[in-house]
C-alpha cells in the first residue's frame, strides 16, 4: 500500500477580504475617537501590530504574517511609503489597511506568506 498526503493549500487572495475586516477591526477597537497623541503614538502602532498577528495566529491559517503600522497626525505634511516582496503570487499576497478619524491616519501593511 502507499500513503497519499494531500495537502491544501489556502491562498491567500481566498481571505483576503476577511482578513481586511479583522485588521479593520484591530484598529477601529484601539483607535476609534482618539485624539492623536505623539507620545503615546508608538504604543498604540506595536498595540496594533501585536494585537494583528496574535489574533491572525490564533486563527490557525498556516500562514506567516508580517503586520507593519504607521500612525500620523493629520495635517499639511504628505507621507509615501511603499513595500514590495518577492513571493509565490499565486498563494501569497498583502492589503494595507487605512483607518483615519479626526486627528490622525492609521496604515497597517499585512504580508502573507502561505505554508
Amino acid at each position: 500500500g502507499f500513503l497519499l498526503i494531500v495537502r491544501l493549500v489556502i491562498q491567500f487572495s481566498t481571505i483576503k477580504n476577511e482578513l481586511y475586516e479583522t485588521v479593520e477591526g484591530i484598529i477601529k477597537k484601539h483607535l476609534e475617537n482618539k485624539p492623536y497623541n505623539q507620545k503615546e503614538a508608538q504604543a498604540w502602532t506595536n498595540t496594533i501590530t501585536d494585537d494583528v498577528i496574535k489574533t491572525l495566529h490564533s486563527q490557525q491559517r498556516g500562514f506567516k504574517f508580517i503586520a507593519n503600522g504607521t500612525i500620523f497626525q493629520k495635517g499639511d505634511a504628505s507621507l509615501h511609503f511603499s513595500s514590495t516582496c518577492l513571493w509565490n503570487p499565486n498563494s501569497d499576497g498583502s492589503i494595507t489597511v487605512k483607518y483615519e478619524n479626526e486627528q490622525l491616519h492609521c496604515f497597517v501593511c499585512l504580508f502573507g506568506i502561505a505554508p
